[in-house]
């Protein structure tokens, strides 16, 4: 019998890419049910109708466009896809790994009714001076992004140059890594399909472009890391899932809901893996 070929995600190519660029886009990850599944589910969080632009502007003007919903099951199915589960598994070099509890984007287009909608940022979300290489970041697009959709977009040759621009920049007693002046540079920015992912690290200023198109921008944060053995994480993590609450760190932002209403997501055992209830 023929042995069936196994889909490599990461190609040496993306690698040599990250290592220079900061990010990689990976494509047609995320099945079509499933992102289909999240819009339906994020738009609903949102009281959204893609049908009705007049319904597209209820999110709070200072979350800028995320979402704060956490436990919708669409989001834990993209969580525990195995294509994703893949994706990770390839980059970080082992199986053993656990998944973030992270939020959504719904970014509606630039409206002048609406002069809060953001025109785009760039920022670090982590402080880019802190020592080592960096932690790894992940977006899942659920809608298609075209060259004017508000999708991410990153400045890889500030983080070609990273030491030598914080040197120059960063010494500042008022510097500010989510708010740093990086705007008026030309980014770099991506377009793709839902079930694209890109992935990037922490050492990377990004951000959403403009979202100048017709139609709004969804889309869901997703990583993986390789686990510390924190019994107490595992078990945050359990009752975050069983009781639908946002982890501790992300409570108490405008439109969340605590708890989220129904029923736990179900999880499949490798979902069940990925936030520590079963064992690898």
């Amino acid at each position: 019998m023929t042995p069936v070929a196994v889909r490599r995600w990461i190609t040496h190519k993306d690698r040599l890419q990250f290592h220079a660029d900061g990010y990689l886009v990976i494509r047609n990850v995320g099945p079509e049910t499933i992102t289909n599944n999240a819009v339906l589910e994020v738009s609903a969080f949102m009281g959204a109708d893609l049908s009705d632009s007049a319904t597209w502007y209820g999110g709070a003007p200072v979350l800028d466009g995320i979402v704060p919903l956490h436990h919708a099951q669409s989001l834990w199915d993209i969580r525990q896809c195995p294509n994703l589960y893949q994706v990770f598994t390839e980059f970080h070099g082992r199986a053993q790994l656990r998944v973030d509890i992270n939020r959504c984007v719904f970014r509606p287009p630039v409206h002048p009714g609406f002069p809060t909608i953001s025109h785009g940022t760039i920022h670090w979300d982590t402080d880019p001076r802190l020592p080592g290489p960096g932690s790894l970041q992940g977006v899942v697009l659920l809608t298609d992004v075209g060259r004017n959709g508000g999708g991410f977009q990153c400045l890889p040759k500030v983080y070609q140059n990273l030491d030598a621009w914080l040197e120059r920049n960063a010494k500042r007693s008022d510097f500010d890594f989510f708010n740093p002046g990086l705007k008026r540079l030309r980014t770099k920015q991506i377009t793709g399909k839902a079930g694209d992912v890109v992935l990037w690290s922490t050492k990377l200023p990004h951000g959403t472009a403009t979202n100048s198109s017709k139609s709004p921008r969804v889309a869901a944060f997703v990583s993986m890391q390789v686990p510390l053995d924190d019994a107490h994480l595992r078990e945050s993590m359990k009752t975050w899932w069983q009781t639908k609450r946002a982890p501790d760190y992300w409570r108490g932002l405008p439109g969340q809901v605590d708890p989220e209403p129904g029923a736990p997501a179900v999880l499949s055992d490798l979902g069940l893996k990925l936030i520590g209830v079963l064992p690898w």
